[in-house]
């Protein structure tokens, strides 16, 4: 790896903990080490407070392994390790949209016989780290298990009533304000969930907590429906209905997001098996739930913390609600340029914008990655407070991290006795090297990113 010359120098520090003053870190993780030259430097990363994390870096420049390092050190079993310092108190959601990550369950070992994890090992030779036991649960959606699926795996369900009528609108690719189709979805949502409908067996009430099926029979038996639209409509919008009807990852319970986000677990949801529409509402609806859930949870932290005048009983029950409640929880999403696209928005899209807007008030953190910065809706970076930008070589993107940088660059920065320019520099590092800047730092820093002590699926 190459180590890079770089004015003003750390002389002193042989520790850098970045993402919250000085002195106030309580919980981290082990981010690497200085790329350079001086006084040998590790590098940790705050997790005591909520972030918003981008990595950017082209292919095969490091960012997946990036951020799978980082995510390593929330989900150590320990709560000293040679990867992280942290309570198990924060969750995982690691959104899994090409497959490559369902691997990080298995852990780096002497015994495998692989080359390829002969390699991926090989670079602890020179980083003081050894196996540690992790936390990983993966999951992948009901309906989707092969005979070469891992027992391990475990399937996932939604839960219909997660839904909105804008949600159904973009998976039937219909407009529910415009469109024919559409507004008698839009007409049945309603009448489902809140103003109730006429049925063979009379007048049925409002059901929140609705199913497909009850979408399906307002649509086919109520009077108004009926008489405002074609039957030629009604049969074209119960036709796609019937479709996610049959589809097992439907259901009007769904995974409880309890079951899901355990403290100190990395859950892996595997998404690359779904189509894209499917992808993107079914994600919006796990963070809609995740954000009202912890909007709920946020308030019960808040009273024990404030009220002096509760007394044990009451402090007692709101503990008890607490521990049963989704815990802080860090959501992480690579390739976000097909959920987050600048000029396109989707419900996903608007759902995690919204995401990282409010999120951190509730204990909420993101971490996202891209080959394509520039292709990235803005409205996200504008809440980042950290930015780790690996190798790239499109001068637009190039421009686009310098641009959005969290910190000061250094004065100057040289290789080989020849100083060199930003676009210079970032195009000249090696894979796993990252140029990291977060709001609290004094300068940017230039580090070799910690190898990985799981299995990395990018090969």
């Amino acid at each position: 790896m190459k180590k890079f010359t770089v004015k003003p120098r750390y002389t002193s520090k042989n520790l850098i903990t970045i993402g919250v003053p000085e002195g106030k870190e309580k919980s981290w993780i082990h981010l690497g080490r200085l790329a350079e030259l001086g006084v040998p430097t590790m590098v940790h990363f705050d997790v005591t407070h909520p972030h918003v994390v981008a990595i950017f870096g082209k292919r095969g420049s490091g960012k997946s392994f990036t951020m799978g390092s980082m995510l390593e050190g929330l989900c150590t079993k320990q709560k000293e390790t040679c990867i992280s310092q942290i309570p198990r108190t924060q969750a995982v959601l690691l959104l899994d949209t090409l497959g490559i990550f369902q691997w990080t369950d298995i852990g780096l070992q002497d015994a495998h016989a692989s080359d390829i994890l002969k390699q991926q090992q090989a670079t602890w030779r020179t980083w003081d780290l050894k196996p540690e036991e992790l936390d990983v649960q993966v999951w992948i959606p009901r309906g989707t298990r092969t005979e070469a699926t891992p027992a391990s795996h475990r399937e996932f369900a939604i839960r219909t009533s997660d839904f909105t009528a804008d949600d159904w609108g973009y998976l039937l690719d219909l407009n529910i304000y415009q469109d024919r189709m559409g507004q008698l979805l839009n007409d049945a949502f309603i009448k489902v969930t809140l103003e109730g409908w006429s049925g063979m067996h009379g007048k049925q009430p409002p059901n929140p907590a609705y199913a497909i099926d009850d979408l399906i029979q307002c649509i086919k038996q109520d009077a108004e429906l009926n008489e405002s639209y074609q039957s030629e409509t009604r049969r074209a919008v119960i036709q796609q209905l019937t479709t996610y009807y049959r589809n097992p990852l439907f259901d009007n319970e769904g995974t409880p997001l309890s079951e899901m986000l355990i403290p100190g677990r990395m859950n892996v949801l595997v998404m690359s098996r779904m189509s894209g529409a499917l992808r993107l509402v079914i994600l919006s609806a796990l963070i809609r739930r995740l954000m009202d859930e912890r909007m709920v949870a946020s308030e019960m932290e808040k009273h024990l913390l404030i009220r002096d005048d509760l007394n044990l009983d009451e402090r007692t029950r709101i503990q008890s609600r607490l521990n049963a409640s989704v815990p802080h929880t860090w959501i992480a999403l690579d390739e976000a340029q097909n959920i987050l696209p600048p000029d396109k928005k989707t419900t996903a899209g608007e759902m995690l914008i919204r995401y990282v807007r409010e999120g951190r008030n509730y204990g909420l953190s993101f971490m996202v990655a891209t080959q394509q910065p520039t292709a990235l809706d803005g409205r996200l970076l504008a809440q980042v407070d950290t930015l780790i930008a690996h190798k790239l070589t499109v001068m637009g993107d190039i421009d686009y991290v310098r641009r959005n940088l969290k910190s000061n660059l250094p004065q100057e920065i040289s290789y080989a006795n020849r100083i060199l320019e930003f676009e210079e520099m970032i195009r000249s590092l090696d894979v796993g090297q990252a140029i990291v800047s977060n709001t609290e730092a004094d300068r940017a820093l230039i580090l070799d990113i910690r190898p990985r002590i799981s299995v990395h699926g990018g090969f």
